[in-house]
This record gives structure tokens, C-alpha cells and sequence, in this order.
């Protein structure tokens, strides 16, 4: 029996070709999205799951600030007084670039982790090579990853080697495989914080200066988090003077959530919800699409039910070769599917830059998953079956009775439904390319064209001279140093008492002039202002101050004000910013000749003239601030090919509409064609629903696109206008893609030989 419906399956399959491959071709390409979507956010949340203890490892947050950051010295109290503290770690990484030398080399590192031997225990990290028992042998040893100890010593054995990072001399003690993609703690070197020289971030609160670090705690049982929460707050104050109030966050949350300053790696939860939510619809367009077309091909079978139920078929019989149809269908989007997943999963790789594995689908929740949603959709297209059969008896059945449209709202509703998908991913889309050209074009309040960055390393050079040297090309025309510059402002401090935070910089004289920065009101700092500093517009908002004169910030008299610019990205407000005099090593360069090449080559003899083996890097500042947005970007590349591909499955929907009309419609055409009608007044009636149905979406899917881009929107300070346009286009936009798809198909039908149509009549 089994066998008889396969081959009546596949003999119906034969008979429908065309409109057999646009649905299962078109479920295959939905589900093998879902597919890949879902591979990407299971990989996202499986981040730190991998260690052993995973459950029981915490981390430390000051609930106050917001930050990871707190006083490095309750390490040792965590640890001697709180028993429900199996082990406790300090983990301080550095985000920024490092200057790492060796005797024969120097090059740039980023990811400097400052801890203690604790963090490999804690952390499962599997020591590959070392000198002693232990992965730090002393205060003054450092640990690099394999790949980092191929980098900077190349074939030579690292071990024992002398390895200074910036200003930091090590020596190095030991190997470690690298850390694991599916970790949110990554870095190359680490260094012993046992050494209070090698802690790598200071603060300055209630008159004193301190270390502060991430504090990493594995507790004897994940059960005693919320206990130890408790006594953590109502203890700790009597140790430090800093912490006012704590709270404990469990290391798989760590990864998703970037509200908390630390300098672990993160994803990007914005693009994981929304590409979960795209995957929802573009599985919704596919089941939508598959079982309208093969609930079209059962409605062209009523005869065909009939003399079966006429024959003594019962419902168990019809039922099961229903189900043979719908089977056939899986099975063959299902084989298509994986076809896809396999072959496009590279390209999916580079965009997302991750590594997925065709294996994440023998993965427990990716089975259940494609099993639950395959099951779901068995269920659906049985449904419509059950009604019909309950509802019709089998004369009805014979005479074909329920084939008019009167009786199948569901195809306007589901297309209706299809339409407002592609109404609000149109809009999406048009509001995401908007801001992004918005944030990447406005105007930063510096002259970011043509400005060149270079981070000269620790005592590689000296730094006033070569900005010298530099100045006698023509085509340079300003040069500053600086201890920060825009985008790259790290030396901030907090206060108790302070509703803000202030930002530092050291710079030069000639900083203003080299990057373009409008100086309001005072003076110009100077070598010998050691005492006195410039601010920023956000500044005297801060200090609720209108007029400089006569003020201070920070100990300091404020001689000069100077016009807002956006030193970071415009996620962010602008923030206040303290500037005085200082020698910096961040220097700017304004190419403002004509012969750009020309002031590259100087520059780079310049450097290798002045160095020995240091390497030469270099960023332009348009670039820099661009590659701030590579999330906004990537988020944009992602949603613009799902996107399309949702658009393209309502197409093939829209087109699996058309056919089914102009089919169930094709003797009335041939009667109106008979009677004198044009094929404009053909086109018109097959084409006046589909028209309907984009102005009932289109409504629909306004108020929807509205609030879910005003809040996306809200992640930016700085963000482009919601204009009335980008939804007028979207519509118009919706009605062509409409019209474009069934216009074809009812030309088609319209310009047929009426003949043909009623020739058995």
C-alpha cells in the first residue's frame, strides 16, 4: 500500500511539474535559510559552554559603574573569606595593541590578559609546553598562545626567551593551545598580575589611585549564587572603600551582553534577534507558499476524492495518500535543502565572519528542532484536508462545488500576509542603508580626509623628531602628537559624586590646527600650560558651568573651549573631554598635498631610517570610524540577502496565486475573449486582487516597519529621519515586484486562444 500511494505521489508530481518544482524549490530554499540562521544562533549560544564547570563560574560586576572593573585588591579576600568561593582569578584584558619586543624583533599583539596561575585551572586551558610546574614560573613570566609564539619567535623555541611587552619585561615560562572560537576570553599573551607593575588599568576615586581587574569566581555550587550575592554586599564595603555594591554574572551570559565595560570579546545580540526573527518569517513564507501549492493541486482532485469516497474509501484511506503527497514533497525539499546548506555555508561563513560546521545539524537542538518544525507542518497541511472532507459530502465533491474563490478566503489572507512581510523588509532595509550612509558621512567635527594615524611603538623612536622629519615633505603640512586621538580614547575617570564621565587626552600645540578642530573661545595650550587644559563644549554641560573663566576640572584651570567633536561612534553622545598639554606617542599626520604616494613613501623611509625591525602601521581616520560600523554592515549584508530571499519566495507565491486563478478561471476568460473582451480588460481582472491585497499590506506592514526601526534607531545617538519616502517607496516598490510576478503568467492566460479553453464545452 505503501509502495501503490508512493507511485500515485509521484505520478501526481509528474503531472504538476511546474508547479510541483516552484513549491518544493521554494520550501527548500526557505528551510535551508532557517537552517543556516539557525546553525549561526545555536554557535552564538553555545559561547563558553564548552568548559567543564561552565555553570559554576561567575564573574564579578560593580553594579554601580556598570563594569567589570573592580579593585584588584578584594582578589585576596575573596578567596580567604568566603567559602562558597571554590577559586577566584583577576582577568584584566587590554583591548588596545601592544608593543612586544624580542632581541631580533618587534611587532604588534592584541589581547594582553594580566592574571594570575588560577585562570588555567579555572578555565580548562590546556598547557602545551613550560618550564616548571606551574604556567607563570614568576611574577616577571609570561604565557603565549601557539599561535603567538609563532608569531613573534617564528621555529625558535620561545621558552626562557626574553619577551617585553610595551614596557613590561617578561620572560617567557610557558605555551597554551590558543583560546577556542566558542570562548568570550581571547588574547595571545599573558602576563603574571601577581606583579602589581603588570596590571594593566588604573582608577582614581576617593583621593587615591588603584588597580582595578575582572574578578572570575568558580563556586563550590552554582546553587550559592544568590546567597553569596547577598553577603557579597553587605561584607565588602569594609574591604575597599570602591566597592559600593556588586552583583554576580554567570559566565555564559557574559558573551551576549554588552552593556557591562570589560574587554572580553562579544557578539552582537541585536543581529542574532534579528536574524532569528527573519528566519521565523522566511519559514513562515515557505510553509505558507508550500502548503498553498500543494493544497492547490488537491483542490484540482475533488473528482477524484469523490469516486474514491464513492468506492468506499474511508478517511483513513484518503488521509494516508494525502499524506504520501505531502511526505514526498519533505523528503525531496528536505534532500534539496541540505544540498543548499552544504554548498553555501562558506559563503554564509565570510559574511557572518564565524566558522560553522555542516556538522552543528547532528547537534541535539538543531535535530529536535528540524524535527518539531517538519512534524508542524505535516499537522498544518493535514488541517485543511480534515475541514474539507467534514464539510463536503460527496455529491458536492463530484460537481466540484467548492472551487469557487468564494470559498478559499485563505488565499487572500495569506497573501496578504506574504505581501506585508515584504512591505516591512523593504522598509528595513531602505531605514539600515540610510543610516549607515548617514553615520559614515556626518560631519565628526574634524577634518577626518586625508588625516593619517600612526602608533608609534614604545622607545622605538624619538617621537619629536621624526614628526619633524615628516613636516620637510611638501605634502605634509601638519603633524601632532597625542597620548589618545579620536576613536581610540582610553584614560577616563569616574567619581562617586559625578553624573558623568570625564575623558583625557594629552596633546600638543599643534593638535587643534593638524586635525581641524574649531577652538570657541580662550587659548591654545602650550609646553609650558602644565597647569592648564582645553574642554569640550560637553564639558561645561557637565560641570553645569556656561562660561570657562575662572573655572577648573580635575585640579586644572580652564584657559579655551573647543567646538564637539565625536571621538568614538556615534552609537555614543558626546562625551566630556579634558585636553591638556603633554608628549604623546599617537601621532596625526594632515596630507593636504596633492601627491598623497608621494608623502606615504616619506613617511615609510622616514620610519625604517629611524627604527630597527619595527614594523610600519598606519590607519586613515575616514577608514578607522567606518570599520566602527562593521556590525552595522555585517547586519546590513545579512538582512539584504535574506531579505531578497524572503521577497523571492512571495514571489514564487504570488506566482503559484496567479497560475491556480488563471487555471480555475480559464473557461470564463475564453467566454469574456469570445464576447468581445480586450486583453487590458483580461489583464485587469486577474490582476485587481493583487492589487488590492499590496494596498491592504501595505497598510498592514506601516505601523509595524515604524516601531521596530525607531527602535533599532534608538541604538545610535546620532541617527538618520524615519522620511515618509522610504515607506512610499517600499509600497511602490511591492506593487511593481506584484505586478512584475503575475503579469506574466495573466498575459498568459489573457491573450490564449479562447478555442482551447472551451472546445470541450
Amino acid at each position: 500500500m505503501i509502495l501503490r500511494n508512493l507511485r500515485i505521489s509521484l505520478r501526481s508530481l509528474k503531472r504538476n511539474k511546474l508547479f510541483s518544482a516552484i513549491g518544493i524549490v521554494g520550501f527548500a530554499s526557505g528551510f535551508s535559510v532557517c537552517l543556516i540562521i539557525g546553525f549561526y544562533i545555536y554557535n552564538e549560544l553555545s559561547v563558553d559552554k564548552h568548559l567543564r564547570n561552565h555553570e559554576k563560574i561567575y564573574r564579578l560586576v560593580d553594579a554601580t559603574s556598570n563594569s567589570s572593573g573592580i579593585d584588584y585588591r578584594i582578589h585576596d579576600v575573596l578567596k580567604e573569606e568566603y567559602p562558597a568561593i571554590e577559586k577566584v582569578v583577576p582577568v584584566e584584558i587590554s583591548p588596545m595593541n601592544a608593543d612586544v619586543y624580542t632581541d631580533n624583533n618587534s611587532i604588534y599583539i592584541k589581547g594582553i590578559i594580566a592574571t594570575t596561575n588560577e585562570f588555567f585551572d579555572i578555565f580548562g586551558v590546556n598547557v602545551t609546553e613550560s618550564i616548571s610546574g606551574q604556567p607563570f614560573a614568576g611574577q616577571n613570566s609570561s604565557v603565549l598562545t601557539r599561535s603567538a609564539a609563532s608569531k613573534i619567535f617564528g621555529d625558535s623555541n620561545p621558552l626562557g626567551q626574553a619577551l617585553k611587552v610595551s614596557h613590561i619585561e617578561t620572560t617567557v615560562s610557558a605555551v597554551i593551545d590558543d583560546f577556542p572560537a566558542n570562548s568570550s576570553i581571547d588574547g595571545n599573551i599573558l602576563i603574571n598580575s601577581e606583579n602589581a607593575d603588570n596590571r594593566l588599568n588604573n582608577s582614581f576615586a576617593n583621593n587615591e589611585i588603584f588597580s582595578t581587574t575582572t574578578h572570575y569566581l568558580l563556586l563550590r555550587s552554582s546553587n550559592e549564587s544568590t546567597g553569596l550575592e547577598k553577603i557579597l554586599n553587605q561584607t565588602l564595603g569594609s574591604y575597599s572603600r570602591q566597592v559600593k555594591e556588586v552583583r554576580l554574572q554567570q559566565l555564559k551570559d557574559i558573551y551576549l551582553n554588552t552593556t557591562i565595560i570589560d574587554g572580553n570579546k562579544h557578539g552582537n545580540q541585536s543581529l542574532i534577534r534579528i536574524l532569528a526573527l527573519i528566519g521565523i518569517i522566511i519559514l513562515l513564507l515557505s510553509v505558507v507558499n508550500y502548503i498553498n501549492y500543494i493544497l492547490s493541486l488537491q483542490l484540482k482532485k475533488y473528482n477524484e476524492i469523490g469516486i474514491r469516497k464513492t468506492n468506499g474509501a474511508g478517511l483513513s484511506h484518503l488521509l494516508i495518500s494525502y499524506v504520501s503527497d505531502v511526505l514526498l514533497w519533505i523528503i525531496l525539499a528536505l534532500i534539496i535543502s541540505l544540498i543548499l546548506v552544504k554548498s553555501t555555508l562558506p559563503f554564509f561563513n565570510n559574511l557572518f565572519q564565524i566558522r560553522l560546521q555542516f556538522n552543528l545539524l547532528y547537534s541535539t537542538p538543531i535535530v529536535i528542532s528540524c524535527v518539531l518544525i517538519l512534524l508542524f507542518i505535516l499537522l498544518l497541511a493535514c488541517i485543511p484536508l480534515l475541514l474539507l472532507l467534514s464539510k463536503y459530502d460527496v455529491q458536492s465533491l463530484l460537481k466540484n462545488k467548492t472551487v469557487s474563490r468564494k470559498n478559499k478566503p485563505y488565499i487572500s489572507v495569506l497573501t496578504i500576509f506574504q505581501l506585508s512581510v515584504s512591505i516591512v523588509l523593504i522598509i528595513g532595509l531602505l531605514v539600515l542603508q540610510k543610516q549607515i550612509i548617514y553615520v559614515k558621512n556626518r560631519d565628526l567635527g574634524f577634518a577626518d580626509n586625508a588625516l593619517l594615524y600612526i602608533k608609534i611603538p614604545y622607545k622605538a623612536l624619538n617621537y619629536e623628531s621624526f614628526r619633524e622629519e615628516l613636516l620637510k615633505n611638501p605634502s605634509i603640512s601638519k603633524a601632532s602628537l597625542s597620548t589618545g586621538v579620536p576613536g581610540s580614547i582610553w584614560s577616563r575617570m569616574n567619581h562617586e559624586d559625578w553624573s558623568y564621565t570625564l575623558h583625557f587626552m594629552d596633546i600638543d600645540e599643534h593638535f587643534l590646527s593638524t586635525m581641524g578642530i574649531e577652538l570657541l573661545a580662550g587659548e591654545n595650550v602650550s609646553s609650558n600650560d602644565k597647569d592648564k587644559c582645553l574642554v569640550n563644549e560637553a564639558t561645561l554641560k557637565a560641570l553645569e558651568i556656561s562660561d570657562y573663566k575662572g573655572n577648573q576640572v580635575n585640579g586644572m584651570n580652564i584657559v579655551g573651549v573647543v567646538k564637539d567633536f565625536n571621538f568614538a561612534a556615534l552609537h555614543q553622545s558626546i562625551q566630556p573631554l579634558v585636553m591638556k598639554y603633554g608628549n604623546g606617542r599617537d601621532l596625526s599626520v594632515n596630507l593636504s598635498g596633492a601627491d598623497i604616494s608621494s608623502a606615504m613613501s616619506h613617511i615609510r623611509k622616514t620610519w625604517e631610517s629611524m627604527t630597527a625591525n619595527v614594523p610600519f602601521e598606519y590607519y586613515f581616520y575616514d577608514s578607522w570610524f567606518d570599520s566602527q560600523y562593521k556590525k552595522e554592515e555585517q547586519l546590513s549584508y545579512a538582512c539584504t540577502i535574506f531579505s531578497l530571499i524572503a521577497i523571492i519566495i512571495t514571489c514564487l507565491g504570488l506566482w503559484g496565486q496567479i497560475i491556480f486563478i488563471s487555471t480555475s478561471k480559464t473557461k470564463e476568460i475564453g467566454i469574456r475573449k469570445v464576447n468581445g473582451a480586450r486583453v487590458s480588460e483580461i489583464l485587469s481582472m486577474l490582476n485587481k486582487d493583487f492589487v488590492k491585497w499590496v494596498a491592504l499590506a501595505f497598510v498592514i506592514a506601516t505601523p509595524i516597519a515604524w516601531y521596530a526601526m525607531n527602535k533599532w534607531l534608538e541604538n545610535f545617538a546620532f541617527k538618520t529621519e524615519l522620511s515618509w519616502w522610504i515607506f512610499a517607496l517600499a509600497g511602490l516598490m511591492a506593487l511593481g515586484i506584484a505586478l512584475l510576478t503575475v503579469s506574466w503568467q495573466s498575459w498568459k492566460a489573457a491573450t490564449r486562444n479562447p478555442v482551447e479553453a472551451l472546445r470541450y464545452e
